[in-house]
């Protein structure tokens, strides 16, 4: 078993605290003298570990004033969890949580969307038909399946999508990256069925849809994964012959 860098140690402890609520927003940490001393590491491995967390934006350092919780910068009450999660979550298990979750927001969506709602979309679908091929698909994805959530109507929901959203593009984007490249598969057709049936009200056809194209980038992952796990094995096997 890998064994945990001090960094890491403070990293996590700091993030116990405060996912515990003994620490709350706008509140200030001990200093790192006295983390130092808690936790038996140098002050070196305190701010790196503080930093490491600033980084993600759990807490923000005022310089000669300590460092704080920060306040959520929305009301997603589950914002909580997204630390935990930037550094124990696998792109897989993401994209077979998506394929249940985005199955339900996009059925519920289709109930509730207004007709502004389905213009909103429908920019973003002539965004990603008139995209550069060196263009950010990522944020034109992202703006899509968020918007379908919010119209879910359901902010429990919409919270969780956003929290995987967050994960997504802090620290699984590479993933993201080579499962969605062009030449992969039809990612803007897969969106514009998607959009159609919810336009014309088809929750059954837009639920469909919507597996079918998670389940798609599920499958490509795993030959993108076991083709690198193939070339590693092989490079062993050369190694040892």
């Amino acid at each position: 078993m890998k064994r945990k860098s001090k960094s890491q140690k403070v990293y996590d402890y700091i993030e116990e605290l405060i996912i515990s609520g003994e620490y709350k927003p706008g509140e200030r940490l001990p200093s790192e003298a006295q983390l130092g001393e808690t936790l038996k590491v140098s002050r070196v491995s305190v701010r790196a570990g503080i930093e490491k967390l600033s980084a993600i934006g759990l807490v923000n350092k005022k310089k000669g004033g300590g460092t704080y919780v920060n306040r959520p910068k929305n009301d997603n009450y589950l914002s909580v969890f997204t630390p935990t999660l930037l550094h124990n979550t696998d792109y897989l298990e993401l994209m077979e949580l998506r394929r249940a979750l985005d199955s339900l927001s996009v059925q519920l969506c289709t109930q509730n969307i207004t007709e502004a709602g389905t213009r909103k979309l429908g920019k973003i679908i002539d965004r990603m038909e008139h995209l550069e091929e060196d263009g950010d698909f990522f944020e034109l994805d992202k703006k899509f399946h968020l918007l379908v959530s919010k119209y879910s109507k359901n902010r429990f929901l919409h919270n969780i999508h956003l929290i995987i959203w967050d994960v997504l593009q802090k620290t699984l984007r590479p993933n993201y990256t080579k499962v969605t490249e062009p030449s992969t598969y039809d990612r803007v057709g897969e969106h514009k069925r998607i959009y159609d049936a919810i336009v014309h009200k088809d929750e059954n056809l837009a639920r469909i849809y919507t597996v079918h194209h998670l389940e798609k980038v599920i499958d490509t992952f795993k030959c993108v994964y076991n083709e690198a796990y193939q070339e590693a094995f092989e490079k062993n096997q050369k190694k040892e012959t």
